[in-house]
């Protein structure tokens, strides 16, 4: 059993009920849901992780959705320890400069201000990770509206690329990847990195 960090998206929340988060507690994992509170920036999810830290035991495995899922391939990269990208926003500059002015949260009913500075903070952040030898899974599907799934691709670097031919960006379709999770998590967990 992993103990496994779900980094949420954009304009989102902690979901600790969420199809992907039964899905890896399904598979016989403990997951925790990392909370920024509202709040996008770089600082915010690194001083988000940074609090969570300071009270559990670093994670074995991250997984992440969308800016999730670039933060889940930042910090596994960086602290060497194996993570899952679903639909991620791998250049989050490009992607969140799309999204700027008041923006409703998928998860509550709140708003934010989002500015194109604030999106730009992204950058110093993005292709640090092209040549990683840590175990990595990018998984996108085909009919992703939110992030072009050929731009994730040419940005995947050595990490696993796996493209499913339906699920859009939430991919709430979990029987269609569970197995490519699985087998993953098991091998990666299995390697030292």
């Amino acid at each position: 059993m992993a103990n496994i960090l779900y980094l949420h998206g954009f304009a989102s929340g902690p979901k600790p009920n969420s199809p992907k988060v039964a899905l890896l507690r399904g598979l016989g994992h403990q997951v925790q849901c990392l909370s920024t509170e509202g709040r996008y920036r770089p600082a915010d999810y690194l001083h988000a992780f940074h609090q969570l830290t300071q009270q559990a035991p670093l994670p074995d495995l991250f997984v992440g959705t969308s800016l999730g899922g670039f933060w889940a391939r930042h910090l596994g990269c960086r602290l060497e320890r194996p993570w899952i990208a679903l639909n991620p926003a791998l250049h989050p500059s490009q992607t969140l400069s799309q999204n700027t002015g008041t923006l409703q949260r998928f998860d509550v009913e709140a708003s934010f201000e989002w500015t194109l500075d604030q999106a730009n903070q992204y950058l110093p952040f993005e292709d640090q990770w092209l040549n990683s030898e840590v175990p990595g899974l990018i998984l996108c599907a085909k009919d992703d509206e939110v992030v072009d799934p050929q731009d994730t691709w040419r940005f995947s670097g050595k990490s696993q690329f796996v493209k499913l031919p339906r699920g859009g960006h939430e991919l709430a379709n979990t029987d269609d990847y569970a197995d490519i999770l699985a087998r993953f998590i098991n091998k990666a967990l299995a390697e030292p990195v």
